[in-house]
């Protein structure tokens, strides 16, 4: 868990980056996890451990695939579901919506769930290419390792094996808000 963690916290590379092509340092079609970072200040009153070489804030650690029988990898993860997907398919996308809300004027909608319009799910793409970088631990089995990098990295807006997170209420309390604003 050492390795994955030192890989975590390297040098973050921003979205266009890790776009390229695995074989010139993009964002690898392995199974892994993945650290979202942002400047501080870039989600109002949620702060996140410092990186430790980049002015740089974590918000959140994820892996793909899930499970065993997924086909999921962090390439597919990272830039399908997070940064080219929707609300309704990226648990990361339905936490910054719900806490960038307000501050972005972002509008909901209903379809099986809660959703952004989807002119402000482009916006909230173009925030996250203008804010977010990552970093990325390719392993195996990222399902066996997940819960302990979470508890150790301490990303704020993780809800699963987070509980004890001091803004667990605030995120959690922030997608309840922002899911109930579209319900039929």
């Amino acid at each position: 868990m050492d390795d994955v963690i030192r890989r975590l916290v390297e040098a973050p590379v921003g979205l266009p980056s890790a776009a390229l092509a695995p074989d010139v340092g993009g964002v690898p079609a392995e199974p892994g996890l993945y650290a979202w970072w942002a400047p501080a200040g870039a989600v109002p009153g949620v702060p996140g451990p410092a990186h430790p070489t980049a002015p740089l804030e974590l918000l959140y650690v994820g892996i793909a695939p899930s499970r065993t029988t997924s086909r999921a990898t962090v390439r597919s993860r990272v830039l399908g579901n997070h940064a080219g997907g929707n609300t309704g398919s990226s648990t990361l996308r339905r936490s910054l919506a719900a806490l960038l809300t307000e501050s972005q004027g972002y509008r909901t909608r209903w379809t099986s769930r809660t959703v952004l319009e989807p002119a402000d799910e482009q916006r909230l793409t173009a925030w996250m290419r203008g804010q977010l970088a990552l970093t990325w631990a390719v392993h195996p089995a990222p399902w066996d390792v997940e819960a302990a990098v979470i508890e150790r990295l301490t990303p704020p807006l993780n809800q699963a094996d987070n509980r004890q997170h001091p803004l667990y209420a605030v995120v959690r309390e922030a997608r309840a808000r922002w899911t109930a604003s579209a319900r039929p």
